[in-house]
């Protein structure tokens, strides 16, 4: 007799268990699956099967999820769609604030060059000056 008592309040703890997962999961909109209640519990899949209890609160959940879901899918997708809308134009601003600083220092670069090509050319006139003094000289 003892024994029995002993496995019948296991069971009902078990059952409780389960229920609390199961309740948890539809209270926060999150789709219920016996492998993530496998996860959550530490429970068997078979328990999720086998018990007659757990397995027609399980359905039930289920079914009231999936109805849920089918009227919120469109909406979940549009919200993903405008997450990644928004995370691509902030790339987008991101590259275009990249793209001009960059073309700027272009431009920076393209004067400087200039200038160092018209030091370069008066230093090579001093140059050849100098070596027609030199020849004079000679």
């Amino acid at each position: 007799d003892k024994m029995i008592e002993i496995t019948q309040a296991e069971s009902q703890r078990k059952m409780e268990i389960a229920k609390k997962a199961i309740s948890g999961m539809i209270d926060s909109m999150e789709r219920i699956t016996v492998a993530e209640l496998v996860k959550r519990t530490g429970l068997s899949r078979g328990f999720f099967y086998k018990n007659q209890m757990v397995r027609r609160e399980l359905d039930d959940a289920i079914h009231r999820q999936e109805a849920i879901f089918k009227n919120q899918h469109p909406v979940i997708m549009d919200r993903q769609l405008e997450n990644s809308m928004v995370d691509l134009k902030l790339e987008l601003l991101k590259a275009q604030t990249k793209n001009e600083k960059l073309s700027e220092q272009n431009q920076e670069l393209q004067k400087k060059n200039k200038q160092l090509q018209q030091e370069v050319e008066k230093l090579n006139k001093r140059l050849s000056r100098k070596e027609v003094s030199v020849l004079k000289k000679l």
